[in-house]
């Protein structure tokens, strides 16, 4: 005889297990629709379903992940749902949710550890999005939208107001590779070392000086001819390949590091963004991520087609094994020549009558893009038009 109160009990549960399995399964579809990359958002959340009823946990970079999801859950699925999703920043970050760096160059980390692998660096006087704190490390985001680990020494929090007011004072930005802020006009003591890109407020113009403000309120000197007032150098930007293949060939013979984008030690994707954001273009951090800015440039043996500034990617190809695998970028320079950091940085041949021919590399390119030329694709990179220096 069957037994209708388990078949039943036995029909409902088959029914959970569906719903869930759905549930979940929509969740990974909207993580990967929304926010597929997880060194750019935040998407950490948990679906269950419990006493009929959706619970939602987790956390998540931008509101608009939660109200998206949601939307989808309730158009999806017939159930109630309790949202304990946080959205980032956390609470008891007050409103001091935004940063400058304050050290010349500040390592940025995949784990809040100093142990931890370097995933990119900022350099002083950029503005950050902190997200969260554990112990004395923070969650930050990267005007490219980058997420890392920072400890505290590395920089000075704000207001979104404070950050505004940072943000329309006059400053200079250094112009040189590397230099030193004194304590006074003696240059006898100093207060912090300095390097491309890094940004100070102006205090006072003087004859062979700038007296400057620090992120964190310390005030010191720098050579004039070293730097210049931030509103000038950005009415002096020219955006042309030119300007940036000068800037590439000052970091010849400079070391490789893994996650570096400064002077002190450069990874291939650090140099392409340290050269482009010396020139005010603001690039992704990684090559992979690069390799989605720009226009394709038509690729073959003799890359004729090739102008200066282009950026070539190497890596794998899409294959029936596998998608495409970007591992490394370089700059075309013309000739025939590629500009990148590899073990250090330095120019490589694909002129197969030359001697000194690359044929390594020259056989692991992927694709070439173009970004000069590209009148939309420059302005959606120019360090003006950035939401981070205009908040």
């Amino acid at each position: 005889m069957i037994n209708i109160q388990k078949v039943i009990a036995i029909i409902l549960l088959t029914g959970q297990v569906i719903m869930s399995q759905n549930l979940k399964e929509l969740v990974s579809q909207f993580r990967e629709a929304e926010a597929p990359d997880k060194r750019l958002a935040i998407f950490n959340v948990n679906a269950e379903l419990i006493d009929g009823k959706v619970i939602l946990t987790g956390e998540v970079s931008d509101s608009k992940f939660k109200e998206k999801l949601l939307e989808s859950i309730k158009f999806n699925l017939t159930i109630d749902i309790e949202d304990k999703i946080i959205v980032l920043p956390e609470e008891e970050l007050g409103n001091k949710t935004y940063a400058l760096v304050k050290l010349s160059v500040c390592n940025i980390r995949s784990k809040p550890e100093h142990s931890a692998e370097l995933s990119t660096q900022s350099t002083m006087g950029t503005p950050l999005k902190v997200l969260k704190k554990q112990g004395s490390w923070y969650l930050v985001q990267t005007p490219d939208e980058y997420l890392g680990w920072v400890d505290s020494e590395g920089i000075y929090r704000f207001t979104k107001e404070e950050l505004r007011e940072w943000n329309s004072k006059e400053k200079i930005i250094f112009t040189d590779l590397y230099g030193l802020i004194y304590a006074d006009k003696t240059q006898k003591e100093t207060i912090s070392d300095v390097v491309a890109t890094n940004l100070m407020i102006l205090e006072k113009e003087e004859r062979n000086f700038y007296k400057i403000k620090l992120p964190n309120g310390n005030t010191g000197y720098v050579k004039k001819k070293q730097a210049k007032k931030f509103s000038k150098w950005l009415e002096d930007l020219t955006y042309n390949p030119e300007s940036v293949i000068e800037s590439a060939k000052k970091f010849m013979g400079f070391p490789y590091l893994w996650g570096g984008t400064s002077i002190k030690g450069i990874d291939c994707s650090g140099f392409m963004r340290t050269i482009f954001l010396m020139n005010g273009l603001i690039l992704p951090r990684d090559a992979d991520q690069q390799s989605k800015v720009g226009v394709e440039v038509p690729l073959d043996d003799d890359l004729s087609q090739l102008k200066k500034g282009d950026l070539i990617f190497f890596g794998k190809k899409a294959d029936e094994l596998g998608p495409e695998k970007i591992t490394h970028v370089g700059i075309y320079i013309g000739n025939k020549l590629l500009l990148h950091s590899s073990g250090y940085v330095k120019i490589d041949t694909f002129d197969v009558n030359n001697p000194e021919f690359n044929n390594e590399l020259f056989s692991r390119i992927v694709k070439v893009k173009r970004i000069f030329g590209q009148p939309e694709v420059v302005e959606n990179l120019k360090l003006t038009n950035n939401k981070f220096y205009q908040q």
